[in-house]
């Protein structure tokens, strides 16, 4: 299997400096350029599926990939961004007033609980149910999801902590690459590839 991770282009939450979780923002103009950059880069890869998130910004990204190519689009409410509750559309000033408690979390180096999260043991639960879905086959499959998708799929692999904030960037529509070895493993082969974006990568990340 090849598996094909894209983070969705800038959304105008990402470029309002909000914590998106499920709110669902469209993109930005520079999201919709990263968009066209990153159909380009994959237009002349042989692509099987394109599956992805149900949210705009990401469905949105998915067509942009899907046009050279014809193919449908899947969507996969497994691939949804982590939803970390109420904190959903507030600022990074706005919910440090609010919520000192997870500034302290950050500063110990540790995950943060937000009030009303979805919980992290759910979440990887949900991502490695999406991964085991997408395994069996010798497809290429490009999935459109979102940076805390991305890095839980990341460290799922690695078998690294996921409490632990912060250990993978993910820029908007880089793209990751996983395969399997010869005893069907999934192995990670590349992360958080730019290398379309020249001048327009952003890394605005609040979820």
């Amino acid at each position: 299997m090849r598996l094909i991770l894209v983070r969705h282009g800038q959304s105008e939450g990402n470029a309002s400096g909000v914590m998106q979780g499920r709110l669902d923002f469209g993109l930005s103009l520079l999201g919709q350029e990263q968009a066209k950059a990153t159909a380009a880069r994959l237009s002349a890869m042989r692509i099987d599926r394109i599956v992805t998130s149900p949210l705009a910004r990401a469905a949105e990204t998915a067509r942009a990939i899907a046009e050279p190519h014809s193919i449908a689009i899947e969507t996969e409410p497994g691939l949804l961004e982590y939803d970390p509750g109420p904190v959903s559309g507030l600022t990074g000033a706005q919910i440090r007033e609010m919520h000192p408690e997870i500034v302290a979390s950050y500063a110990r180096g540790e995950r943060p609980k937000f009030p009303g999260e979805e919980g992290r043991d759910v979440f990887s639960r949900r991502i490695a149910a999406v991964l085991e879905s997408l395994q069996g086959t010798e497809k290429t499959v490009i999935a459109v999801a979102h940076g805390g998708v991305i890095s839980a799929i990341c460290s799922i692999i690695l078998g690294i902590e996921q409490h632990r904030p912060g250990v993978f960037q993910v820029a908007n529509c880089s793209l990751t690459e996983l395969g399997t070895d010869r005893a069907g493993r999934l192995v990670l082969h590349s992360h958080n590839d730019t290398c379309h974006l020249a001048g327009i990568v952003t890394i605005d990340d609040r979820g």
